[in-house]
């Protein structure tokens, strides 16, 4: 039976194949667009579809959204496009009242209680540690397979981590993903008061010492409020993304000395 729908086609000429695949694609491609509730809604959507990879997640990245997976269903990528966009200014960042006696506290303290700040020391650990679940929850969108390509973009150069060690054991931190003068933060954890506050702070110097043109972050009615996190529309966001992206920024190895 397989047999004669391969001869059927093979009587068919290219031409018509074409044409035919043409109109099919259209015509779908019309009621995803209407369904989807705009051409780039439908290609989001299609893009989501794709297994999720290196690739994949930096397409997504330089598109401005969040590529994520569901957390009701963690082999659904989503590529999460909200606006307004959160952002912390880079150049213009400075360090408030409370986050700077958090740091001169910090500074104080004995030395098996200081935190110490490392840069990419344990990538893998940090975003194994962001990835569990939290408080009452009893899942994470930090899957399996997100971490794995999440892994492969740190060998890259891609994907990196800021961490605070307390008598040498990993107790905070932040990872994100830096496409030259642009940075990403995708997630925290800490193990002990301030960790994370901590390690953000440091990152938020880094990319200010480092020249990044833009910093993408969680809501600006979140956690993020504290460090400076204002909305803008999606379209002031772009136009400023087209800019970072093709700046000439890396992000270094070295640890910053935030000004306190």
């Amino acid at each position: 039976m397989g047999f004669l729908p391969k001869v059927v086609s093979s009587m068919i000429p290219d031409r018509l194949k074409r044409s035919t695949k043409r109109r099919l694609q259209q015509l779908f491609y019309s009621g995803l667009v209407k369904v989807s509730g705009g051409q780039e809604e439908a290609l989001y959507w299609s893009c989501a579809q794709s297994k999720i990879s290196p690739y994949m997640m930096i397409q997504g990245f330089l598109q401005g959204t969040f590529p994520m997976p569901k957390v009701n269903n963690n082999s659904i990528f989503i590529w999460y496009n909200p606006d307004p966009r959160a952002v912390i200014p880079v150049a213009g960042f400075k360090l408030r009242n409370d986050l700077l006696r958090c740091l001169k506290k910090d500074r104080l303290q004995e030395l098996d209680k200081r935190f110490e700040v490392k840069i990419n020391a344990d990538f893998e650990q940090t975003i194994i540690n962001c990835s569990k679940p939290r408080g009452e929850k009893t899942n994470t969108w930090i899957s399996p397979e997100y971490i794995q390509v999440m892994l492969e973009l740190h060998q890259l150069g891609i994907a990196h981590s800021v961490e605070t060690y307390q008598n040498g054991e990993l107790v905070g931190g932040v990872f994100g993903v830096a496409l030259n003068g642009y940075f990403i933060t995708l997630s925290l954890f800490r193990t002990v008061d301030n960790a994370s506050k901590v390690a953000f702070c440091y990152l938020l110097s880094k990319l200010k010492e480092d020249g990044f043109k833009l910093h993408l972050t969680g809501d600006s009615d979140s956690w993020f409020a504290q460090f400076g996190a204002l909305n803008v529309t999606k379209n002031d966001f772009r136009q400023e993304l087209i800019s970072a992206i093709t700046a000439p920024v890396s992000f270094t190895s070295r640890v910053p000395s935030p000004k306190f």
